[in-house]
């Protein structure tokens, strides 16, 4: 492989009672690569850990609830009915990321296997309230511990999306975070080696998620069924429940 480069382009999608995203996938090759070597290689694209979890549903949510005033609850499974809640979630916003790999900074043993893929780099590109922005970061895996690998990232961005969620529903809303927080803890399919085997072999490795969430005030105050009811909005959450994120996906071999 002389180049690996993944292009997405996200885009709003209108879901029942919450805001969704979609994402187009482009994935560009750049080697002697065989047709057999170019199928394994899109299978392995589309079963890589994030992409099981925003596209497979690979992931099985666990919820736990504690109030400031010191209760606890489990949140899942969330019954059938639930209420309305008032308040609007901010919509989201269209635009692009680039991922390209960094070919040198794989890393080998003393018999010549890799031993560390190595990082990426990631361009994202979206539109503001009043301008563009840009972002660049770096994500893999390398012993000098750049960056946490992808899936942590991903994670992270699941709790913001989370945290966010609840601020605008619950009672108080309009983006109120005091006292407001999301731990996420990761049961993994058996380490990065076992991600990889699956991702190669195009088998779906199921990861169990423990997602506590500490709310402001009781539960009078704040009902268990107005947080569920408010989970059920949070887009990220949505998308890993349902895996229906990915609109279209291609691999060119150049």
């Amino acid at each position: 492989m002389e180049d690996i480069i993944v292009d997405f382009q996200v885009e709003p999608v209108e879901l029942p009672n919450t805001i969704g995203f979609g994402v187009r996938e482009v994935v560009t090759l750049k080697g002697a690569i065989s047709e057999s070597e170019r199928i394994r290689l899109q299978r392995a694209a589309q079963y890589c850990p994030v992409g099981q979890a925003l596209t497979k549903g690979s992931m099985q949510i666990e919820d736990e609830v504690q109030w400031s005033s010191g209760e606890a609850t489990a949140a899942s499974p969330a019954p059938a009915s639930l209420p309305t809640l008032e308040g609007d979630l901010p919509t989201v916003p269209p635009g692009s990321v680039r991922g390209r790999y960094l070919v040198d900074t794989k890393e080998y043993d003393e018999n010549g296997g890799v031993v560390h893929e190595g990082e990426a780099k990631i361009s994202i590109n979206c539109d503001n309230l009043t301008r563009s922005s840009r972002w660049t970061l770096l994500a893999g895996h390398s012993s000098q511990g750049w960056v946490p690998p992808p899936f942590p990232l991903a994670q992270a961005a699941w709790a913001a999306s989370t945290v966010t969620t609840l601020s605008r529903l619950l009672p108080g809303g309009a983006g109120d975070t005091d006292g407001l927080s999301v731990e996420i803890a990761m049961a993994g399919p058996g380490g990065r080696g076992q991600s990889q085997g699956n991702a190669a072999a195009g088998v779906v490795g199921h990861r169990r998620a423990l997602r506590r969430l500490i709310v402001p005030g009781t539960p009078r105050t704040t009902p268990i069924e107005v947080i569920q009811a408010a989970l059920q909005r949070d887009p990220i959450t949505q998308a890993y429940r349902n895996g229906g994120v990915l609109l279209q996906a291609e691999v060119v071999v150049e």
